[in-house]
C-alpha cells in the first residue's frame, strides 16, 4: 500500500495556554521544563495528524530559550512537519509569549523535534512524505535534512557509549 504525501499545513498545530502559578520558578518565569512537556506535547498532535498512526519522541535535539515567560503571560506555540524519512518527521515548535495585559509579544523559543511513527508492536512504520509546493517548504525540507544527518552520526555515538555501559554492566 503506497502512502499518500502530505502538506505540511495538513498538520499544523497552534495551541496557547496561561501561564499559572503552579507553572512557574521562584522568579515568576515558566519552568523550562514545563515548556518542553508543552512543546512535546504540540509536536505530538503535528506527528499524529501528520501519520495517524502511533508515534513516539526519537530526540529534542535543538531546544533554544531565548527569553523568560512570565506568570499571567500568553504562550502560544507553533508546530508544524519539516522533514520526512521513510519512518522519522522533524518537527519544529516555535514559542512566542504575549503579556497578557499590554499585549506586547515576543519570539521565546525554538524547537526541533524528531517523531518516529510505530506500528502496533512498536517497530517502526512508514509516514508519508511532505509536499514541497514552496520555496518556503522546500528549504525548511533541506535544512531539516541537514539536521537528520546530523542526529543519525550523534545517534552512532550515543549507540556505541550505551553499548560499553552495557558490556560494563
Amino acid at each position: 500500500m503506497e502512502i499518500k504525501s502530505k502538506s505540511w499545513k495538513e498538520s499544523y498545530t497552534q495551541i496557547e495556554r496561561l501561564v499559572l502559578p503552579a507553572d512557574t520558578n521562584v522568579f515568576n518565569a515558566l519552568y523550562g521544563g514545563r515548556l518542553m512537556e508543552w512543546i512535546d506535547n504540540v509536536a505530538s498532535i503535528v506527528a499524529f495528524k501528520h501519520c495517524r498512526q502511533g508515534t513516539v519522541t526519537g530526540s529534542i535535539d535543538s531546544l533554544f530559550f531565548l527569553a523568560p515567560i512570565h506568570l499571567g503571560f500568553i504562550v502560544n506555540m507553533k508546530g508544524r512537519v519539516n522533514y520526512t524519512t521513510k519512518t522519522t518527521m522533524e518537527i519544529e515548535v516555535d514559542v512566542s509569549a504575549q503579556d497578557a495585559l499590554s499585549g506586547k509579544e515576543r519570539f521565546t523559543t525554538k524547537a526541533y523535534l524528531t517523531y518516529v511513527a510505530v506500528d502496533v508492536d512498536g517497530r517502526p512504520s512508514p509516514v508519508p512524505g511532505l509536499i514541497l509546493d514552496d520555496d518556503d517548504s522546500k528549504d525548511r525540507f533541506k535544512s531539516g535534512e541537514e539536521r537528520s544527518l546530523r542526529r543519525l552520526e550523534l545517534l552512532k555515538s550515543v549507540k556505541k557509549e550505551a553499548q560499553i555501559f552495557d558490556d560494563m554492566h
